[in-house]
């Protein structure tokens, strides 16, 4: 697999409990702690071909249960009660439990709920015969994992959406790691303090399977193996998927270091391109841009810089937004958005003199900031100021340069790897918004030819009071 692909479909890493390149690399098999020993195997025979083995026999375990389930009732039964009835335990007993044994997995059925500070957690499972040992949180095939059960609990546990329910009980223990899943999903939790936003790493278990899709249940196999896990809350710290986390956090650092300089030369690029393009004389004039040899005063670099950052903040906009695939599941939309230059970074020969791709790009902020046009492509208006028109979006730049411009915001490292903006959080972006405000612009002119640069930092930020707070102050307060 390329580096700057995305990672599989089926397995989804959201809110960066994982990186991309922790998938890719289990893919791989390049992981640490990726050797047949590590995961309690003799190394009579490779990994592959163990995973292999299991994977057959999880699809003939998949086929079975799905032969019980067609006998059972759709509904859950008149008038509350277990939600799923007979499914949920179909689903428990015929799947899960056997799916999970050959991952590595002892369950044990947990009599009580977990009771922390008053509040009670009807945990299904965990994950060995230790009291302490990681949750496992089982509920039928026709429940949802983000949604609350129309039925109260006989356990008398939290009434909470299963998903909920898991992260809720590992922000409020002392476990780190733990697993909710309805036969079709299956979800890999840490413990978070993240207020809004979901971490997990999910498996689409019924796409691997029906689609027989090899390579997937490998990197599941590989990430999720019960080897995988800490043995008891004691070693959680310890234990691979912490050290995969942790690399991740690391990663994330160098990502956003990497982003905050993709973003400044994004915003060079941009500005040296729409002020020097030839057919621009009108921007140049609502500049009010002096003529070549005199002074150009602080404020036109001050608006260009303005106005390149609306752009710049546009893109970062969308690129996150279609990533989360927030903004439109037709697939006409994919014509419009910004993964298509993202997709035209491959291709040498779209580096051109042409301007076609930034009246696609004006082409797209018509689109999403137009009830009616937004409506055509299945997607909610974004009316707000940062698609108000501006002198730019009147201009043009050549596709040159603005393929430049987007391959900063949307590669990193070398060799180039895709930065995943659906795994950045708030910190990441508010980090990079920050170091925005303190780029001073200048521009002088080289002959004919007027120059964009950035000075030494300047104090806005600090005049203006524009900081981001971290999370964990945030969390406390909240």
């Amino acid at each position: 697999m390329s580096s700057i692909h995305a990672p599989t479909l089926a397995i989804r890493l959201e809110g960066g409990l994982l990186s991309p390149d922790i998938l890719e690399s289990a893919l791989a098999g390049d992981l640490p702690g990726q050797q047949p020993r590590d995961f309690g195997l003799d190394g009579s025979r490779s990994l592959t071909d163990e995973i292999a083995g299991v994977f057959a026999d999880a699809q003939a375990q998949w086929a079975l249960f799905h032969r019980r389930l067609a006998r059972t009732p759709p509904n859950p039964p008149a008038g509350g009660g277990d939600w799923g009835g007979a499914a949920t335990a179909i689903t428990r007993d015929a799947w899960v439990i056997p799916f999970l044994s050959l991952l590595g997995y002892d369950l044990h059925a947990n009599p009580h709920p977990y009771e922390i500070d008053g509040a009670r957690f009807a945990i299904s499972h965990r994950a060995g015969a230790a009291a302490d040992a990681p949750p496992v949180h089982i509920v039928g095939v026709r429940q949802d994992l983000g949604r609350v059960p129309p039925a109260p609990s006989r356990t008398g546990g939290v009434r909470m959406a299963p998903h909920v329910l898991v992260q809720e009980y590992l922000n409020r223990s002392e476990q780190v790691w733990g697993l909710v899943t309805n036969g079709r999903t299956l979800r890999l939790l840490r413990n978070s303090t993240y207020l809004r936003r979901q971490a997990y790493v999910e498996c689409d278990l019924a796409q691997i399977l029906d689609e027989q899709r090899f390579a997937d249940f490998a990197a599941l196999y590989r990430l999720i193996h019960r080897t995988r896990l800490p043995h008891t809350a004691a070693d959680a710290r310890d234990c691979w998927l912490e050290r995969y986390h942790q690399h991740a956090l690391e990663q994330g650092g160098r990502v956003r270091d990497r982003l905050r300089d993709g973003v400044e030369q994004a915003l060079l690029i941009l500005a040296n391109g729409f002020l020097a393009h030839p057919a621009n004389a009108a921007l140049r004039a609502a500049l009010r841009l002096p003529p070549p040899g005199e002074p150009v005063p602080d404020a036109v670099a001050a608006e260009l810089h303005r106005q390149t950052l609306r752009v710049v903040y546009r893109f970062l906009f969308l690129l996150t937004a279609e990533d989360r695939q927030l903004i439109s599941h037709d697939p006409h939309y994919a014509h419009y958005g910004v993964g298509r230059l993202r997709r035209l970074l491959m291709h040498r020969s779209a580096f051109t003199d042409h301007v076609d791709l930034w009246l696609g790009v004006q082409t797209l902020r018509q689109i999403v900031s137009d009830a009616t046009l937004a409506t055509l492509l299945g997607a909610a208006p974004l009316n707000g100021d940062l698609f108000a028109p501006i002198d730019l979006d009147a201009a043009v730049i050549a596709n040159r340069d603005l393929l430049r411009a987007v391959r900063h915001l949307a590669w990193y490292g070398d060799p180039p790897r895709r930065i995943n903006y659906a795994a950045l959080d708030t910190e990441e972006l508010g980090s990079v918004y920050e170091s925005l405000l303190e780029l001073h612009p200048t521009i002088t002119w080289r002959g004919a030819v007027p120059v964009v640069a950035f000075a030494a930092r300047s104090a806005e930020r600090r005049a203006t009071g524009s900081h981001y707070t971290p999370p964990e102050l945030v969390a406390p307060l909240v």
